[in-house]
């Protein structure tokens, strides 16, 4: 057993834990072991309310679902009158549950932060627990008004309300909520949980370009023109640029300059490293939220779109994204895209100056097709770009079992081989093959890149746990491998293991009393392996008696340590593990190994 000091002063530790307090400051009905009642040895059972956090009136209709592994699919009920649910007929098994309903924040049995993993509850055969109690708070607002530049108001201009989420261990800047402006340039973005936030306005709005003025929507269609149409421009934006309007507009058909609305962020700034975040407390409704759109040149991008045997790829896709839009501190949304047309050309209107990745994806689903290159847009248009597609690497190989007990899977049909990218710019599809009968797979259509390679078994590689990854004998398991453009690599092994590693133990304070609020963190001694996506890292959240479980670990060396993290996923940090090695228990795993690690810490 060891010993865990909470380091965190309790006041500070519930700084977001307010989204499933009472208006009190009460620990709500639902965060308290269930209540536990003796039932006969049939089915188990599971029954509680969802009630308002504000009023304490019952939320009728409000969905809840459980899940487990010994219910696949899970099983979801509507909340009656009373707020009332009741799941009969469960068999024995850890479960999860959730409550939602449209307006409130969703939350999980247990959960003490927005997006935290709550607390499983472990039914035993015919086991009924009563008193499973939600206290649903209701969704924080943000609200505001966007205008031109000369503060006018600017209707239809898409909001977005973002929040940086680790995503499959990167942390990204992913949209939470979304809302059009009215006649009045008002949003209003609700359902929001406790956060800060970054507000984003976007507009395909295009003014000016060669041949006269003209307001464009997406893909640059023109709609009007002429010296109607630059009149009516002049008075939209104003005196914003003085005298020197007609210049910037090309009356002329000169120049070939266009104005359009960058996407902006709050408070009226290009990019989201300069924009400042809005803090949203528990069902909190921030107003006033308004902010200008910055009226800069833009420039258009032109090219066409090729098959590998030169003929048109009609139909394709093709999208620009600002550089590190999906990860670090990227401007995820911000992407203009436009279709192939039937002779492989494409035009992407009103593009702001910066550096993207371009991306163009053909729509043969047989052969995926695929294509990008990195472009950079500064003063006047981008015209004539060649696109290549290309059919991607292919991986193939086979299925192998080391069975010590456990009978192999008779249906391995059942099972997948995916190859997702090491990369978190690339946003792409994730494809996936099916392993035959036989145990072969050829999986098609890998992006060119690092990847690495992952099963997906669901229920069919139950009691397996991945033991490696080769190729040509040769060890991947947690590398990325590189795959070219058209390349096939074969000989691809994964072996699967029925001797999975188990540990489990209990969280208790100072007099023994079961602790549900950490969670158990798991991560190797080799920091090697601290990376997103690493096998070596997992968490488990104890249940309503404290007892944890952790299955599947890699053989190896591992830290072991109870915390509470502020954001799901930030452990898979390294600055993050190396904060919490000293006073972790330490030990090591082989295949097959169940141990036992206690915690006891101080409240």
């Amino acid at each position: 057993m060891i010993m865990i000091r909470r380091l965190i002063p309790t006041a500070l530790m519930f700084g977001l834990t307010v989204a499933v307090l009472g208006a009190q400051g009460q620990q709500p009905a639902r965060d308290t072991p269930a209540q536990q009642t003796a039932a006969p040895a049939t089915s188990g059972r599971m029954t509680g309310r969802v009630i308002a956090a504000d009023t304490g009136r019952p939320v009728k209709r409000a969905r809840v679902f459980v899940t487990a592994a010994e219910l696949p699919g899970g099983r979801g009920v509507l909340t009656d009158d009373s707020g009332t649910f009741d799941f009969t007929d469960l068999p024995a098994g850890r479960y999860t549950l959730t409550a939602s309903k449209s307006g409130f924040i969703g939350l999980s049995y247990g959960q003490r932060r927005p997006l935290q993993a709550g607390t499983p509850l472990q039914l035993a055969d015919g086991q009924q627990l009563k008193g499973i109690d939600f206290r649903l708070p209701r969704g924080g607002v943000l609200a505001g008004h966007v205008f031109d530049t000369d503060g006018d108001a600017m209707p239809g201009v898409m909001v977005r309300v973002m929040r940086y989420q680790y995503m499959q261990g990167d942390r990204r800047l992913v949209p939470a909520g979304t809302a059009q402006t009215d006649d009045k340039g008002a949003y209003r973005v609700w359902g929001l949980n406790p956060g800060d936030y970054y507000v984003n306005a976007i507009t395909r709005l295009e003014i000016g370009g060669g041949g006269g003025g003209r307001i464009a929507g997406p893909g640059g269609g023109a709609r009007g023109g002429g010296p109607g149409a630059l009149a009516g421009i002049a008075n939209a934006i104003g005196g914003a640029f003085g005298g020197n309007l007609a210049a910037l507009v090309g009356g002329a058909g000169e120049d070939q300059d266009r104005l359009s609305y960058a996407p902006t962020y709050f408070p009226g700034v290009a990019s989201v490293t300069e924009a400042r975040p809005i803090t949203v407390g528990l069902s909190q409704e921030v107003l006033d939220i308004d902010f200008g759109l910055q009226l800069i040149r833009t420039s258009r991008v032109s090219g066409r779109v090729q098959n590998p045997d030169g003929t048109p790829s009609a139909g394709a896709n093709v999208n620009l994204t600002p550089d590190g839009a999906t990860g670090g501190r990227g401007a995820l949304g911000a992407n203009f895209g436009a279709r192939v047309g039937g002779d492989g050309s494409f035009n992407i209107g009103n593009v702001p100056p910066g550096r993207y990745t371009l991306r163009a994806r053909g729509n043969n689903r047989d052969v995926p097709l695929s294509a990008a290159q990195p472009l950079s847009v500064s003063d006047g248009d981008v015209s004539n770009i060649s696109v290549m597609l290309n059919a991607g690497g292919s991986l193939s190989g086979t299925i192998a079992f080391e069975s010590t007990q456990t009978p192999v899977p008779g249906d391995l049909t059942q099972v997948r081989v995916s190859a997702p990218s090491a990369d978190p710019s690339d946003g792409g599809p994730n494809p996936n093959a099916r392993v035959d009968k036989d145990g072969n797979f050829t999986l098609d259509g890998v992006s060119a890149g690092p990847h690495l390679i992952r099963p997906n078994g669901g229920g069919a590689l139950r009691g397996w746990s991945l033991k490696s990854v080769t190729v040509g004998g040769r060890d991947v398991t947690d590398a990325p491998i590189e795959v070219r453009s058209g390349q096939r690599i074969a000989n691809v092994t994964l072996t699967f293991i029925d001797r999975l590693t188990e540990v489990d133990g209990a969280i208790t304070d100072e007099q023994g009393m079961p602790v549900t609020e950490f969670t158990v963190l798991a991560f190797s001694t080799d920091s090697s392996t601290w990376r997103a996506q690493s096998r070596q890292i997992m968490t488990a959240r104890p249940d309503q008696t404290g007892m944890y479980k952790i299955r599947g670990l890699p053989a190896g060396e591992y830290y072991l340590v109870t915390v509470d993290p502020a954001e799901q996923g930030e452990w898979f940090e390294p600055a993050y593990l190396d904060q919490h090695r000293a006073g972790a228990a330490r030990l090591r795993l082989a295949d097959g190994d169940v141990k036992t690690q206690d915690f006891r810490v101080r409240r």
